[in-house]
């Protein structure tokens, strides 16, 4: 049995390094469109808060541009997780080598996008929390942790997502729509505690928001979010990544449309 899963890890790995080295291809300038659309975000928030002032500040003992880095990067690399669903419902020729499975490929293309934000991340990070006297992090064990589990949410979701796009392939427009709603209320350009009150008990439910509250208390020892829980964030991982491992299998059995 040790032996048959190592040997499964091996794949893994040859076909993490395979997208690694294919996703170089993809891009025109190599990985620069990955580095360029974070940083379009981040600046983009940068310029709106210059034009609208104090109305998207973030709270105090925060740095502005170390603020949206926290709130960008970590919400790339949950939304690059959940493009498991589209490997999942139309695997490539791949699928067909001994020992390869689609979620092999599944688990290894987004394994791939995690190794590549997970590194961008330090890459931005550190100079500009440098350049804004934010650096070192606060806790970086637990900034480590909350960006994992953000990806672990993003591949569990496409996970369930993925037998949904199987059997009606247009479904996938909507995924879009839905992943631009739910990028926007996750704390992408503010926090918890910029918004009343009153309307807390509602976002809350939403686990990628603890995500982006969990990042920035672990970066800035002055800020303590009132709401991120890590026990939340991992009931709903565990929880989705067993439902989404359940339809997997059981879609094995389901032609495509």
């Amino acid at each position: 049995m040790l032996k048959a899963i190592g040997s499964q890890i091996n794949v893994l790995k040859a076909l993490t390094i395979h997208n690694l080295q294919g996703q170089m291809k993809t891009y025109r300038y190599g990985f620069a469109w990955v580095i360029l659309e974070p940083l379009f975000y981040i600046a983009g928030f940068r310029m709106m808060r210059q034009f609208l002032g104090g109305s998207l500040a973030p709270p105090s003992g925060m740095t502005p541009l170390m603020f949206y880095v926290l709130g960008v990067i970590p919400l790339f690399l949950a939304f690059d997780g959940l493009k498991a669903f589209g490997t999942l419902a139309k695997p490539s020729k791949l699928a067909a080598l001994p020992r390869v499975t689609p979620l092999d490929l599944a688990l290894a293309d987004t394994t791939a996008s995690f190794v590549i934000y997970f590194m961008l991340f330090w890459l931005i990070a550190i100079p500009v929390s440098l350049y804004e006297h934010a650096w070192p992090p606060d806790n970086v064990m637990a900034l480590m942790l909350a960006m994992i589990l953000g990806w672990v949410l993003g591949l569990s979701a496409g996970f369930i997502l993925s037998g949904l796009v199987r059997v009606f392939p247009p479904s996938k427009q909507f995924i879009g729509y839905s992943v631009f709603g739910l990028r926007i209320s996750s704390g992408l350009f503010f926090s918890i505690t910029m918004l009343p009150t009153t309307i807390w008990p509602y976002l809350t439910w939403n686990p990628l928001l603890h995500v982006t509250e969990l990042t920035r208390d672990a970066w800035y020892e002055s800020y303590v979010s009132p709401i991120a829980s890590f026990s939340f964030v991992i009931k709903c991982a565990v929880v989705m990544m067993l439902l989404g491992l359940s339809i997997e299998r059981f879609m094995r059995r389901v032609p495509a449309a």
